[in-house]
């Protein structure tokens, strides 16, 4: 199947957009992706003129609980009635400590801290200042095809030069290496001039990145031996995604206690994709050394970060995913997706990731575009997206809500894209 699309108003859609991106706009309507008034129900969202998508991407996976989750929106509704104050700074509320008692106690009590951010990218880089401030050094190493934000660091820890190519400047202390290449690896650590690796367990955005049991360890192995902190950016892959709590045992650690990261963070499942949250999860020795000194008890914050509507939100939602076992329902979904992909495909079709945070690959033999596929594949009826790391493959990232019906819904769309 191959799709038909015409551009016949792209310069209303520019001239509509001009206050925000009218070159964005103008991108989805010359490729007949304008879905502006979407709503949502489940898993699934009605665009503006009636067309039903089975949603697979989820925002990013911001949408766990899938979209419109009526216990979600009624116990957020009713946060929203309190008159509590949700920007406060003269108090240290018990919701905070609610939500981050959750999260240690879902970590299995391997960290005692938690700091609250807003977004995804201000986690990341916080947990690079509390590494920096720690071991002070200077240095951070990321890998090649991760994704670690857009606000300016991260986007230098970000392993791919697309999202910084336009900068005239570029930081000193900030490495890259491959994946798979200890070696290289080694060799930068062993300067002992870097504060942090920051990686993701299971990436998001690319398809290139696959650790496992043995590597993970291994990684752990090597920062332990030069002094230098571990950060598993989860913001992707945590809180269920990947059919485990946290990425990093959904890749497994063979039991080894010390290839535990040093920091953990989180944020886009968080919320259920209602307000922006994130955290980072690391241990007393880590967050003292930021805030432990006289007059340093405030040294590192966020505006908006820990307000009590974001943090109540999260609490709902840890709740419904919990009850609801959502995490397990990731893990049996993600394993019928995989058993399908291989009775319908074989080898035409490759499948990455853990749970619900997954990649799909062509076969290179095959005379196919994946963009070709990803517009077909949503003419079919499903919403997926090319990975930015790794534009030959599509990113599947489903609501943890996703059931039988809709894994078929999934594999007929994929087939019928697929058809020459």
């Amino acid at each position: 199947m191959k799709s038909d699309r015409e551009s016949g108003h792209g310069a209303g859609q520019r001239t509509r957009f001009d206050p925000v991106n009218p070159y964005w706009a103008s991108f989805l309507d010359q490729a007949g992706l304008d879905m502006t008034g979407a709503r949502g129900d489940g898993c699934y969202i009605e665009t503006a003129d009636g067309r039903a998508l089975l949603d697979c991407l989820a925002g990013f996976g911001t949408a766990n609980l899938g979209h419109a989750h009526p216990a979600l929106l009624a116990r957020f509704g009713e946060a929203l009635q309190r008159t509590s104050l949700n920007v406060f700074p003269f108090e240290c509320a018990d919701a905070q400590r609610a939500l981050a008692e959750k999260l240690l106690a879902l970590s299995s009590r391997r960290y005692q801290k938690v700091f609250f951010a807003t977004t995804g990218a201000e986690a990341v880089e916080s947990a690079v200042k509390f590494a920096m401030t720690s071991t002070q050094r200077s240095d951070v190493v990321s890998f090649r095809g991760s994704f670690h934000g857009l606000s300016m660091f991260s986007s230098f820890v970000t392993g791919n030069p697309f999202w910084t190519e336009a900068l005239p400047w570029k930081p000193g202390n900030v490495h890259h290496v491959d994946a798979a290449n200890f070696a290289a690896l080694e060799d930068v650590l062993s300067s002992r001039k870097v504060a942090a690796v920051v990686f993701e367990p299971v990436a998001g955005s690319s398809s290139a990145q696959h650790w496992t049991a043995d590597t993970s360890a291994r990684l752990a192995a090597l920062c332990r031996a030069t002094g230098t902190k571990l950060i598993a950016d989860e913001v992707y892959c945590g809180l269920g995604r990947t059919g485990t709590w946290f990425g990093i045992d959904a890749i497994g650690t063979n039991g080894v206690a010390t290839a535990a990261p040093d920091m953990i963070v989180v944020s886009k499942g968080l919320t259920g994709g209602l307000v922006p949250l994130s955290a980072v999860l690391m241990n007393d020795g880590d967050f003292d050394a930021v805030f432990g000194a006289p007059g340093k008890a405030k040294v590192q914050g966020s505006t908006f970060g820990g307000n009590r509507l974001a943090i109540h939100c999260g609490l709902i939602v840890l709740d419904l995913v919990e009850h609801g076992r959502l995490v397990e329902n990731a893990a049996a979904m993600g394993a019928l997706i995989g058993e399908r992909i291989g009775e319908r495909f074989g080898s035409r079709l490759t499948l990455h990731g853990q749970g619900l945070a997954l990649s799909v690959a062509l076969d290179p033999q095959l005379d196919i575009s994946m963009t070709d596929v990803w517009l077909d594949l949503i003419d079919c009826g499903v919403l997926a997206m090319p990975n930015s790391a790794s534009p030959d493959s599509l990113r599947l990232s489903p609501p943890l809500i996703f059931g039988m019906n809709e894994v078929e819904v999934l594999i007929d769309g994929l087939d019928e894209a697929l058809q020459e």
